[in-house]
């Protein structure tokens, strides 16, 4: 009769896989994703109502460029809605698109000095804001285990 000292991974509790749910967010870290969630749903309504203006004002000369540009933002911004979704779920994956988006919504808010001086801060400021809920170790605890982003 043999002892086998190490368990298998077959005796541990199993994990649930990577981007599946294993159960909805609880607590601060259910907080920090609502806070978050407001945040990017705001962020994706804009981009809606950004793509729809766009095809309000495509013009003969330029269709091609009016439609795939209010295409993409309406996909991005749906995504972005599917996404927070999702993540309130208690799922995984979400959670690398949505801080590569608040990346992204980072660094394009500076592209956006020159114009009306309200469009930077709001950009920056709701961007640092999810950042800041998304990468928090409650988060990271919920989501993930005790892996970093």
């Amino acid at each position: 009769m043999t002892s086998n000292p190490d368990p298998s991974p077959a005796d541990e509790p199993s994990a649930s896989s990577p981007g599946q749910p294993s159960a909805a967010p609880r607590g601060r870290a259910r907080t920090l994703l609502a806070v978050a969630g407001a945040v990017v749903s705001a962020q994706a309504l804009g981009l809606l109502t950004i793509a729809a203006l766009e095809l309000r004002s495509v013009e003969a000369d330029r269709v091609g460029l009016g439609v795939s540009t209010a295409g993409f933002l309406g996909a991005f911004g749906a995504l972005l809605l599917v996404a927070v979704v999702r993540i309130l779920a208690g799922q995984t994956w979400p959670r690398g698109f949505l801080v590569f988006s608040q990346l992204l919504c980072l660094v394009l808010s500076f592209n956006f000095r020159g114009d009306a001086a309200w469009i930077t801060p709001t950009m920056a400021v709701g961007a640092l804001v999810a950042l800041g809920c998304l990468v928090s170790p409650p988060v990271t605890q919920a989501l993930g285990g005790h892996d970093p982003v």
